[in-house]
């Protein structure tokens, strides 16, 4: 059996021997990107290649996303290592052989290469415990990240029964290969989704007097927004509102009844967010009365923080620093405003993310969301190895108090 620090040794070696099936497993999914709520080809290719290792998925809900166990289940319950797999409605310019084949679909956000590093996670963590080394692990391969709908569908799926806490990673190209960036508490924001319905009188664009004037109302209502909502918080909570689409009229000469606006709402405390929404339902009000029209504000769709887990934090970083040395492990000093999914399964057990650096000298520093967007793939060995490292310490009770 293996001991000490021969794990971590150990670890290294089988995440340097895999990195090649890692890569034709990201460039796999990369080449055959699925939006989200139509992961079925993903998810068929993934159980593929996970029963390939001898183990045996079990298929979430609509055939999309799976999960599977790896080690004996102990008291202490499983360390879940969570990859989302959907991609983004982005039409490429990644003029590698594996860019997408898909029109208007990519992975602008890296979940390929999350999947393909939870898959090289899985095969060490296996060969491992064959080897007798303790392992209690799920590895959960999510759908609909994108639209934060997927740690739901996982959760309703049953992935998390049985689950003690669990552990993700996002690829960040204003980082280094060969980093990873590390911090407690507030992660990413939460985020919520809007929608502003104004109805009114319409008219004549030559007499706008007569006419409840909705695009002037629309126009008001987003300046009042921005300028009132960031004042209405304290300026230490951070509140980034924006809004995405404003829809009104059809004719240069005709005052619309109609005004349709969507945009987000950002925060980092629940709070700050309770806020935000009365300050804009405040507006709401005095615009309405101000141009004698009906303003239906509504929220829908809520992703809540990401808040890591200390405790959790603590043990990735320990594993990063175990793998790559303290000085290739750096705090974040900041929240992304940005939402991340996995929030849903944070609420539910201790959790925690981290930011592996993907910016290698000719690839990987293209931003995110964007249709150049792509990977150093020598990457994909180090944020398996991180993975599994931490789960390994997990399952043997050396990240309980530290």
């Amino acid at each position: 059996m293996i001991t000490g620090e021969a794990i971590s040794d150990r670890v290294s070696k089988l995440a340097r021997s895999g990195a090649i099936k890692m890569r034709e497993v990201r460039r796999y999914l990369h080449r055959y990107p699925e939006l989200s709520g139509y992961e079925y080809r993903t998810t068929e290719f993934l159980g593929e290649i996970i029963r390939d290792l001898g183990l045996e998925p079990t298929i979430a809900e609509d055939s999309r996303g799976l999960f599977v166990d790896i080690g004996p289940e102990k008291d202490l319950g499983r360390t879940a290592i969570r990859a989302d797999v959907d991609a983004l409605p982005i039409q490429t310019s990644v003029q590698h052989e594996y860019a997408s084949g898909t029109d208007q679909v990519m992975h602008a956000c890296g979940h390929d290469a999350h999947a393909a590093m939870a898959y090289g996670a899985a095969v060490i963590l296996n060969e491992m415990a064959n080897e007798g080394v303790p392992v209690n692990a799920r590895i959960i391969f999510q759908p609909e990240e994108e639209t934060s709908r997927g740690g739901l569908h996982m959760i309703r799926s049953g992935a998390l029964q049985g689950v003690h806490s669990a552990i993700a990673l996002h690829v960040d190209p204003t980082r280094p290969v060969g980093t990873i960036g590390v911090r407690e508490g507030a992660f990413t924001a939460g985020c919520d989704v809007f929608q502003v319905e104004m109805s009114g009188q319409g008219g004549h664009g030559a007499r706008p007097h007569l006419t409840g004037d909705l695009v002037g109302a629309a126009a008001q209502w987003v300046m009042d927004v921005y300028r009132r909502v960031p004042r209405s918080t304290d300026a230490r909570d951070a509140v980034v509102l924006n809004v995405g689409s404003i829809h009104s009229g059809n004719a240069a000469n005709v005052v619309p009844s109609t005004a349709t606006m969507h945009g987000t709402l950002r925060t980092l405390s629940n709070e700050s967010a309770q806020q935000a929404k009365d300050m804009m339902a405040e507006i709401s009000r005095s615009i309405a009365t101000m141009h004698h029209c009906r303003i239906d504000l509504d929220f829908g769709q809520h992703t809540p923080p990401v808040i890591n887990d200390p405790q959790i934090s603590r043990c990735l970083r320990n594993a990063g620093q175990e793998l790559l040395g303290e000085s290739n492990v750096r705090d974040i000093a900041q929240p992304s405003m940005g939402a991340e999914d996995f929030s849903f399964i944070a609420q539910q057990v201790p959790a925690a993310m981290f930011r592996l650096g993907v910016a290698g000298i000719d690839l990987g520093s293209e931003p995110l969301h964007t249709p150049k967007f792509d990977i150093d793939e020598s990457s994909l060995p180090i944020g398996a190895s991180v993975l599994a490292l931490a789960a390994i310490r997990r399952t043997s009770g050396d990240c309980q108090d530290q």
